[in-house]
Formats: structure tokens, sequence, C-alpha cells
């Protein structure tokens, strides 16, 4: 028998050879997949502490690392609208143990705007799990005067004024809205943008910018402290905690109805066997009583997606707000 296999032709050899070595490589990938995580899993957040997305991914996070079994760490890596971050894990090895954080600014916004952003939004990227969505607040500084809409309208047009606003950063989905508001009210606009959106906080508070666009989640303290304004919300009706908060729809703007969503996505080549044990974990975490009573608290709505349903919402998005970049004269010139 040694003798057969000897004599027959190298080639066959060869081939039963690399078939083998295939065979071997897809179980363990298999194995190593049902085993993993083994070891702490990292998620890169593209924003700044005290964020909204900051404050998902540790509320998500926890319930990971109690249904897995492994720490999910948070490390927040902010600076250039998300793309520090977002590059970040996407050039970690796509073995499960780093994934990252996406979300509108970062898949559908930042790399039509900012020629920084190299990375392909659907290409270059395993998206996992939409997490949920929030909608975005016009909040003022009380120093301004502007309680209601027709105040920050008065408020913007009147001479020396603009509707200056802060945001998390060139390309950002406050950036975006901000713009949007701005052409919605007809009203001039001046952009000041931020590494972090707890550093813009601070300032908007502290009275050196007038206005803010950030996501409810964000600004909810703030306005439960007074220290900021409430102008009007993008979410398609009332809040329960803030029946006092009008929506930009009820105001006769119901172009201005949107949220800002957040989602988990890893690099390229991540297993499509831990994707699917992740985006399985993340919806019970988010179906959990506790995480929807705080998402109901910070006005964010988790909804259910498979990686192919979530990919397929990303593509969608990217086109729409591509025609919206470009309508507003804001989308990068070609290099």
């Amino acid at each position: 028998m040694r003798q057969f296999a000897q004599d027959r032709p190298a080639k066959f050899r060869f081939a039963e050879f690399t078939l083998w070595c295939l065979a071997l490589m897809f179980v363990t990938a298999r194995a190593n997949a049902e085993e993993w995580p083994v070891r702490p899993v990292r998620i890169i957040v593209p924003f700044g502490a005290g964020g909204s997305g900051d404050t998902l991914a540790r509320i998500v996070a926890q319930h990971l690392s109690e249904s897995l079994g492994q720490p999910f760490i948070v490390e927040d890596r902010p600076g250039a609208g998300g793309i520090v971050g977002t590059q970040q894990f996407l050039a970690a090895p796509a073995d499960g143990y780093t994934i990252g954080e996406t979300n509108l600014s970062t898949l559908s916004l930042v790399p039509v705007i900012n020629p920084e952003a190299t990375y392909n939004p659907i290409r270059d990227f395993k998206h996992i799990s939409y997490i949920g969505g929030t909608p975005v607040v016009l909040a003022a500084n009380p120093a301004t005067g502007a309680k209601t809409l027709q105040d920050f309208i008065s408020y913007a047009n009147a001479p020396g004024h603009a509707f200056t606003f802060a945001s998390s950063g060139v390309g950002s989905d406050g950036h975006l809205m901000g713009e949007a508001i701005a052409a919605a009210l007809k009203v001039k606009s001046e952009h000041v943008p931020y590494k972090a959106t707890a550093e813009a906080l601070i300032d908007i508070v502290g009275g050196q910018v007038p206005f803010s666009t950030f996501t409810l989640s964000s600004t909810a303290p703030f306005l439960h402290a007074h220290s900021l304004n409430g102008i009007a919300v993008t979410s398609l009706d009332r809040l329960p905690d803030f029946p006092d908060l009008p929506t930009f729809k009820e105001l006769n703007h119901p172009e201005l109805v949107d949220t800002t969503w957040f989602s988990f996505s890893g690099p390229a080549k991540l297993s499509d066997d831990i994707v699917a044990k992740l985006n399985k974990s993340v919806a019970a975490a988010v179906a959990m009583p506790d995480v929807q009573a705080r998402f109901r608290r910070d006005g964010f709505i988790a909804q259910q997606m498979t990686p192919t349903e979530f990919t397929s919402f990303v593509a969608a998005e990217n086109a729409k707000w591509k025609a919206v970049i470009e309508d507003a004269g804001l989308a990068a010139k070609p290099r």
C-alpha cells in the first residue's frame, strides 16, 4: 500500500495534502469560533467619553461580559469625527477580540465629507449588529434667551448673531443635523467642530458656543439640570420622559425627523460564526428590562436586525445621506 501511494504522481499527492490542510483549517476556524471568546474583547469607540456612543457601548458591553463570560472592555479613541478609532479597529486582527462601535456618522456621513476617511463603509467592514437610534436635540445656552423655535430663529437672524453650533467633528451626525436645521429654518450658520461631545457640551454650557445639535442621550442631563434649553427634537413624536420638548415635525418641519443610530462592526474578514454569535448576544442584551428602561430614558429606540439586514440598512442610509450631503455642497472634492 505504501509503495502504491509513493507511486502516485506528485501532483495528486500535493492535491490531497492541500485538501487535507484546507479541511483542517476549516475545522480549526469553526472550533475557534465556537470557543470564542476565551479572553477579553476590546470595543473601540471612536468618540469621546460621556457621549452617546460611549454610554451605549458601555451599557451593552456590561451585558455581553455577563452572557459571554469574558470582559468586554470599552476603549474611547476619538478624533477626526470618528475616523481615528474606526481606522484603528479596522486595522486589528479579524479574530473577534477587537471590534468597533460604528454609527450614522462614521459609516454614512464622514466617508462622503472627509477625504481622510479612506475606508469603504461596506467593503471594509463586517457589520455585526444595529444597537439603537436616538434623536437629535437643538439646544441653547440660556444666555441666548432662546426657549422656543421662534426665539431661536430671531436670535440667529439678529445683526451680529448666527446659528453658531458645536459638534464632535466635521462630518459628524451633529454637524450634518446642524446644517440641515440651518437650511430648513433659513438661518445663518457657523459650525464649531470639537474632538469629543463632552468637550463641546462643556463649552456650550459655559457660554463659549451658544447652540448644540447633539443626541438626546448626550444632551439629556443638561436639559434636566436646566443648564441648556431644549428647543426641538428630531423624533417622530414627543418622548414620554421629555413631554415639554416639542418635535420639529409638530413645528411644521417634518423634513427634520431623523435619528442617529449606533451599531457594532468588525474588520471585513471577521468570521461569520463570531458575527452571528455577537449579533444574537447584542439582541439579547438590548431586550433586557434594565437596558430597555435606560434606552427609554435617553430616547434610544432599539431594533433587532440580522447582520445581512443591518448591512442592507447601512447601504440604504449611505445612499440617502450621500444625496443630502451633495445637495448641501459638503461632499469632499476628488483628490
